[in-house]
């Protein structure tokens, strides 16, 4: 029989209405199979006082120090004995009524390794802001369920994924990735290198809280750090086969263009910079401001090397 936990970590977000759709979908199903552990990373006082629960299906853990989003996840295996757990971020929203029914129908089924529902971001564009994180994400990370089904390792996202928690201890989180992003590639990598294969189901959560244009651009930065990073420390996976832009990135220093281009940097990151904060300029920019980021990321820590 399995037993499922729904891990929840959070960072300064309000989960209260996503707890308690969870709870009501668990009390119409198997109470005795599914709880929700929550795991708070040193959260703003007031988002820790928002965040109490007396449903009995609910556990929270409060952290006095902030562990990151590797190590966060990491230890939830030490806070449920579930054979599943079932990762959703904080901010997420749950719009179908059988969001649950739809994973337990699947494990009732068969057993699975890891089972990913992916996120969706809304269709109607926001406000100006926001812009720029809902555009990539609606038109380059969220892939819909088809897309998915046809290359089941492409876009790997940690957020609504299902994972046996023997296969998690095997392939646990890196833990010495720090700050926003890629973490949930090199799980993907790592768990197509392993040959253990990733099934798809069509049961997305929603994502409605967008981060501001100039947060975006921030966590894009710690982005791009992390995967310089990965690259650096993984050389046997294949992540430039993986990664667009890493790809892109490397053919054009190994052609020697960049060495024409990328002097011209300095004048041209501040420019990007500022047509991107403004919700104006399309994604291509986004994209010729990456490469420009990139290029001075991995200067700079060549640099730091001598």
């Amino acid at each position: 029989m399995w037993t499922l936990s729904v891990c929840i970590p959070i960072y300064n977000s309000d989960v209260r209405a996503l707890v308690n759709d969870l709870c009501f979908q668990i009390g119409e199903l198997s109470p005795s199979s599914i709880n929700i552990v929550l795991i708070d990373d040193a959260s703003d006082p007031i988002y820790r006082e928002l965040n109490c629960f007396t449903d009995p299906f609910v556990r929270l853990i409060q952290l006095t120090q902030n562990i990151g989003r590797s190590k966060i996840r990491n230890t939830f295996l030490s806070q449920t004995d579930a054979k599943y757990l079932l990762f959703i971020d904080g901010d997420s929203t749950i719009q179908n009524k059988q969001f649950l029914k739809t994973y337990v129908d699947y494990l009732n089924q068969e057993s699975v390794d890891v089972l990913v529902g992916a996120s969706a971001y809304q269709q109607q564009k926001p406000k100006r802001s926001e812009y720029l994180r809902w555009n990539y994400s609606s038109h380059r990370e969220s892939l819909n369920f088809q897309q998915r089904l046809h290359n089941h390792s492409a876009g790997f996202k940690t957020n609504n994924f299902l994972i046996n928690r023997e296969i998690l201890k095997l392939i646990p989180f890196d833990e010495r990735i720090k700050g926003y992003g890629h973490e949930d590639t090199l799980l993907g990598l790592q768990l197509e290198a392993h040959q253990i294969q990733i099934a798809h189901i069509d049961n997305p959560v929603w994502n409605f809280k967008l981060d501001s244009n100039s947060q975006f651009l921030s966590k894009t930065t710690q982005a791009l750090q992390n995967l310089l990073w990965i690259e650096k420390n993984y050389p046997e996976l294949p992540l430039r086969n993986t990664n667009k832009l890493l790809n892109i990135y490397r053919n054009m220093l190994d052609s020697n263009i960049l060495k024409f281009i990328m002097p011209l940097s300095i004048l041209f990151l501040p420019v990007f910079r500022n047509l991107l904060k403004s919700g104006l300029a399309p994604l291509f920019v986004f994209d010729l401001y990456r490469v420009f980021k990139i290029y001075q990321l991995d200067k700079n820590s060549l640099h730091d090397l001598r």
